[in-house]
């Protein structure tokens, strides 16, 4: 045994050494295929670029920093715009601002009569605070104290001539029915009431708001009796834009939470019936006086023009908000 292994040591070809000798090619070829393998898919990944997203043109998302086609907000409309109308929602470029611009309240930064009443902590003259109120002029009203000529000034926006407030105008006051704008804040008269301090009037040339169809309230908050238009229904009816009857069966609990109303005070609740200027105080401030709050009774019928009904679900009562002041049959 010995002698064969010397043998074979000598010839170079033992078992082992045939077997490596013959299998060697098999080898060295199947891991040169290895390292090729591997070689390109290591290849492959350095050769491959990072490609960035795609931006505006091009296709795809832009960068969120990147600007939209006409800048601001309008260029998202602009880009999803089919028909590629640079205005966006199909209307002429700057028609919007000529509409905005077309008031000039608007430009004048002035807010609504009532929304001064509502937030009348805010423009108070004891503390320095001023702003501008536009309205619409009318006749002569009562604040014993004041400083100028008093009028009314009427709230164009809701309530059909019903919410006013009055304002104190030094020297000549314009001639009644004219739209100004009025730069001041609220003062007390002698009884203790609230009026507007006018410093600077200016007259407005723009359109005035849509009012209602019907006959316009006196100032004040005032409840007028009379008959309801034709076509009227009770609440439990009512359509949108109509004329309704109701009674009261519950007052509000605080400005802005609706007067729980049915066909008559004695009837299921059918709806909260919101009346013109009824809405919370900013912050909760409320200066509010008692002849800037309606009073309705219960067992009276009283009628409004409504604007849309509205429900939060199919099972909750109706929430409308009344377009005109209050008036008994």
């Amino acid at each position: 045994m010995i002698v064969e292994r010397a043998r074979a040591r000598r010839r170079g070809s033992s078992p082992r050494g045939a077997l490596a000798t013959a299998s060697s090619p098999r080898l060295a070829a199947a891991l040169a295929l290895a390292l090729a393998s591997l070689a390109v898919a290591g290849c492959g990944d350095e050769r491959r670029p990072t490609r960035p997203a795609r931006t505006e043109p091009g296709g795809g998302q832009a960068p969120i920093d990147a600007p939209r086609p006409g800048g601001g907000d309008a260029g998202g409309a602009a880009a999803a715009d089919p028909d590629g109308d640079p205005a966006g929602a199909g209307g002429a470029p700057g028609e919007d601002d000529d509409r905005a611009a077309a008031d000039d309240a608007v430009a004048l930064g002035a807010i609504p009569v009532w929304q001064a009443v509502v937030d009348r902590a805010q423009y108070l003259a004891r503390r320095g605070q001023r702003a501008i109120v536009a309205g619409r002029l009318g006749g002569e009203a009562i604040a014993p104290g004041a400083r100028g000529q008093v009028r009314w000034l009427v709230d164009e926006h809701e309530g059909n001539g019903a919410l006013a407030i009055r304002v104190a105008i030094p020297g000549r006051p314009p001639a009644e029915g004219a739209r100004i704008a009025v730069t001041g804040a609220w003062a007390l008269d002698d009884q203790r009431r609230w009026y507007w301090q006018v410093e600077a009037l200016s007259p407005l040339t723009g359109p005035a708001p849509a009012a209602p169809p019907d006959p316009p309230a006196p100032p004040g908050l005032q409840l007028q009796a009379g008959p309801p238009p034709a076509g009227h229904r009770p609440i439990s009816k009512a359509r949108d834009g109509g004329v309704v009857t109701f009674g009261v069966i519950k007052a509000p609990r605080g400005d802005g939470d609706g007067w729980l109303v049915g066909d008559d005070s004695f009837s299921p609740p059918i709806a909260y019936l919101f009346l013109p200027g009824e809405r919370a105080s900013y912050g909760g401030h409320d200066l509010r006086q008692a002849d800037e709050r309606w009073s309705l009774r219960r067992g009276v019928t009283y009628w409004v023009r409504i604007d849309k009904v509205r429900r939060r679900s199919p099972t909750d009562l109706a929430r409308i908000k009344a377009t005109t002041a209050p008036v008994r049959p």
